[in-house]
C-alpha cells in the first residue's frame, strides 16, 4: 500500500480518535460519539497493521536495536516494560491510575447531576481447615460509624448458640492497647467490658474467672476467629459446615462507645456501676439477624440482615430488647449488612 496514503489515513484517524476520546473523557457521551470512537479505533488498528507490514524491516531493526549503540538497544524493551506496567496498573485499578479515571468521571457526573460514591472494603478472612459452605458478610458503614466493636455468630432455629464466626480481638482477649495511662503515656491493659457485646457474650454462655461472660485471655473457642476491629467497610469471608436440612440464624452484634443521645445520656443511670462508672457506654449494642433455610444452601443466595433489637445498656443480662424507639444515631452505624452463602 502507498506509504503516503497510509500515513494520511493514520493521521486523520488518530485525530478523530483523539477528539472523540477527549469528548468521552470530559463530557457525558452519546451513542454516536462512542460509535465514532469505536469504528475509527478499529480502522486505526487496520491501518497500523498495514503500516507494520509495509515497514517490517526497519521496525524490526528498531526493536532489535540492530546497528545502534548499546544504550539505544535497551530502548525497545524499556518501552515495552513501561507500557506493560501502565496497562497492568489501569487493569488492576491501582490508586494512581484510578485517580485519572475518577477525575474525568466526576466531571461527567457533575454535568449529569449525579453523585458517585466509591467504596473500599477491607477483606477479613477467617482461616479454617474444614467447611463445605462459604459464608460472606458484607458490611457497609453508615454515617455514625466510629470504630465500633463486632461479634458474628451462628445459632440454630431455636436460638441455641452454635459457634462464633468472628469477634473483635479486644473483646476476645479483654486486652486494650490504650488500656491505662502510666505517667501520661497509654499502655496496654486488661479491661473488662460486659456492656460492649452483652447479647453475644451471654449467648456464648461461658463465664470467666471473675464471673463475667466476657472472654478473658484469648479463650480457645474464639481465638481462631478473633481479629482486629475493622475501621470501615468490610467483607468477612469464612467456611463452615451447615447441614442441608438445617435451619440456622446468623447474628451480628455491634456497639459503639460514647454515642449518647437524649435518652441514653451520660447521667441516665446514675446508680449503675458500669454505665456511670467503668463502662465505655452510650446507646446499647444493636443486634441484626438473618435466617438460613435449607433451600438457601443449594445455590448462592444474598440476604439482608435485619435489625431485631438491642442488648442491655450495661450488659447485666443477655436479653434481646426489641423496643428500639429510644435508639437514634446508633441505627446509622451500619448502613447495610448482606449475608451470602454458597
Amino acid at each position: 500500500m502507498n506509504r503516503s496514503l497510509l500515513g494520511n489515513i493514520l493521521i486523520v484517524t488518530l485525530l478523530i480518535l483523539l477528539g472523540s476520546g477527549i469528548v468521552m473523557y470530559f463530557m457525558p457521551h452519546s451513542k454516536e460519539i462512542a460509535s465514532l470512537h469505536t469504528v475509527f479505533g478499529l480502522l486505526f488498528l487496520l491501518a497500523m497493521g498495514l503500516h507494520i507490514f509495509n515497514n517490517k524491516i526497519p521496525l524490526k531493526n528498531y526493536i532489535t536495536g540492530k546497528r545502534k549503540p548499546k544504550l539505544q538497544k535497551l530502548q525497545a524493551p524499556l518501552v515495552f516494560l513501561s507500557i506493560t506496567l501502565i496497562a497492568t496498573g489501569v487493569y488492576l485499578n491501582l490508586p494512581l491510575f484510578r485517580e485519572v479515571y475518577t477525575f474525568g468521571n466526576e466531571i461527567r457526573n457533575v454535568q449529569l447531576g449525579k453523585k458517585e460514591t466509591l467504596l473500599d472494603y477491607e477483606i477479613i478472612k477467617i482461616i479454617k481447615d474444614t467447611g463445605t459452605h462459604h459464608i460472606e458478610l458484607e458490611l457497609k458503614k453508615g454515617n455514625a460509624f466510629q470504630y465500633p466493636l463486632f461479634a458474628v455468630w451462628l445459632e440454630d432455629s431455636l436460638g441455641n448458640y452454635i459457634e462464633t464466626l468472628y469477634v473483635s480481638r479486644v473483646i476476645a482477649s479483654s486486652s486494650y492497647d490504650y488500656g491505662t495511662k502510666v505517667n501520661g503515656v497509654w499502655e496496654k491493659a486488661i479491661k473488662r467490658r460486659p456492656e460492649a457485646l452483652p447479647y453475644w457474650s451471654h449467648k456464648r454462655g461461658i463465664k470467666a474467672s471473675d464471673g463475667l461472660y466476657v472472654p478473658l485471655n484469648n479463650s480457645k473457642d474464639i481465638d481462631a476467629v478473633s481479629g482486629a476491629t475493622p475501621t470501615g467497610n468490610f467483607i468477612l469471608q469464612l467456611k463452615n459446615d451447615l447441614e442441608k436440612l438445617g435451619h440456622y440464624k446468623v447474628l451480628l452484634e455491634v456497639n459503639q462507645s460514647y454515642d449518647w443521645n437524649a435518652y441514653y445520656s451520660e447521667d441516665k443511670f446514675p446508680n449503675d456501676a458500669i454505665y456511670s462508672g467503668t463502662g465505655k457506654v452510650g446507646q446499647p449494642s444493636l443486634i441484626y439477624t438473618v435466617d438460613i433455610l435449607p433451600e438457601d444452601l443449594n445455590e448462592k443466595n444474598y440476604k439482608f440482615m435485619q435489625l431485631k433489637g438491642h442488648g442491655h445498656h450495661s450488659g447485666k443480662d443477655g436479653k434481646l430488647y426489641t423496643d428500639i424507639s429510644n435508639i437514634t444515631t446508633a441505627k446509622e452505624i451500619v448502613d447495610r449488612a448482606i449475608l451470602s452463602i454458597y
